[in-house]
């Protein structure tokens, strides 16, 4: 059986978690979708479900499930962080050249 292959969507770090990044990504031929946050230990983890102005207040709260500990996944969470914070450099670029 063919597997589909995984891909990076996009990311940032969580305004009302200093230090906390989520990446979303999914299957190439769209049938499946995944979220991780890395804490600012370096920890990986499965994200459950996500609430947009929660009650409790913030902007957005994540509910974390099991740590990731699977190699393979955890490399994948690494490339796809390295991937992100050279998007969010380069953007930070862009609007700086932007302003002069």
């Amino acid at each position: 059986m063919h597997k589909p292959k995984q891909f990076f969507k996009g990311g940032g770090q969580l305004a009302d978690y200093p230090g906390w990044y989520k990446i979303d990504g999914g299957t190439e031929d769209g049938s499946g979708s995944w979220s991780v946050v890395r804490k600012p230990d370096g920890s990986w983890w499965w994200v459950v479900a996500e609430h947009i102005f929660p009650p409790e207040g913030g902007n957005f709260r994540v509910d974390l499930g099991d740590q990731i500990t699977d190699r393979n996944m955890l490399t994948q969470c690494e490339e796809n962080y390295t991937q992100l914070l050279q998007k969010i450099e380069e953007k930070k670029r862009n609007e700086s050249s932007q302003l002069i």
